[in-house]
């Protein structure tokens, strides 16, 4: 014979009360801890980070402390520590910190020898600073849609890359044609070869091939041979590249405000920018007698223009 129980709650009363379990299990994590924020040191770019970070910080995240090197984690326990530059992450990993780092503001191939040379690093992810080749290939297509030969020049920094730019570029019927360079010296001799054999100059950030004194002869080569150059910064913008796409410090400390909101301490697979500026020289685009849309209506059109995959 079956036993029957009477339950203590109502049809009534178990609805608002599954109501409330099913919001428990599908309901966003909200994520908390105590943040220690590590800058290279305290130049304009750093606190502009900073400045954006603290201003996007959600879901009960609270900033322990800003310094140049990690307190001790003993005395100054904390759930997650942000880097800012390629120097705050090196000193961190050198105190062998248990704690899991996002390390920001710096490119790509810093963050990869940085991590080589740690012996034990805790979990370790990255926002990097380097645009993504295919938010790269789409602006050159956006920009000269009938340029075939896409030059890129590359040290010791940058020429990890050339595969993934040779596969995006491939796949939008582009040719990767580059010069690898290791010493100043080497090039103008190689960017000339380059310029004659394509038809715009991609820069990507090393500091070899595009230190403060290779800047200029370079642009005025690329110039010369009437070739447009795709810049990674403002400044390289004014200096005479016809446009900069590019990622401010204010834009990755929002980025990385989301980030901790979303995963929290659990960090992502290092990824590139998720925002970005764009800017052109309209006194180049003349020169090369290019009509190109206002920045406004070019940026819109590489929002919409595709995935960074």
């Amino acid at each position: 014979m079956r036993s029957h129980v009477a339950s203590p709650y109502s049809d009534g009363m178990l609805r608002p009360l599954l109501t409330f379990a099913l919001f428990l299990l599908f309901a966003p994590a909200v994520w908390a801890g105590q943040l220690a924020l590590i800058l290279t040191d305290n130049n304009a770019p750093y606190l502009e980070f900073a400045s954006s970070l603290q201003n996007n910080l959600k879901s009960g995240w609270k900033l322990a402390y800003t310094d140049k090197t990690l307190r001790s984690t003993e005395s100054h326990p904390v759930d997650l520590i942000i880097t800012v530059g390629s120097t705050a992450l090196r000193s961190t990993l050198a105190g062998n910190p248990k704690t899991p780092i996002l390390a920001t503001l710096l490119p790509e191939h810093s963050y990869q020898s940085i991590l080589a040379e740690a012996r034990t690093p805790p979990p370790v992810s990255a926002i990097y600073l380097d645009q993504p080749p295919a938010r790269l290939t789409r602006l050159i297509r956006l920009l000269l849609p009938d340029v075939r030969r896409v030059g890129i020049m590359v040290g010791e920094q940058s020429r990890q890359q050339l595969p993934a730019f040779r596969s995006v570029l491939a796949q939008q019927k582009l040719q990767l044609v580059s010069e690898q360079v290791d010493s100043e010296a080497q090039i103008l001799p190689a960017l000339e070869g380059l310029l004659a054999n394509s038809e715009v100059l991609l820069a990507l950030p090393d500091s070899l091939v595009y230190s403060r004194t290779s800047i200029r002869p370079v642009l005025m080569t690329a110039l010369r041979y009437r070739r447009p150059v795709i810049g990674f910064s403002s400044a390289i913008a004014k200096a005479g590249a016809l446009v900069a796409l590019y990622s401010t410090p204010a834009q990755i400390g929002r980025q990385a405000g989301a980030l901790l909101s979303t995963h929290g301490a659990r960090l992502p697979p290092p990824r590139g920018p998720a925002e970005y500026s764009l800017n052109i020289n309209k006194s180049v685009a003349e020169a090369f007698g290019l009509r190109l849309p206002e920045e406004s209506e070019l940026f819109q059109k590489l929002l919409t223009s595709g995935t960074e995959e």
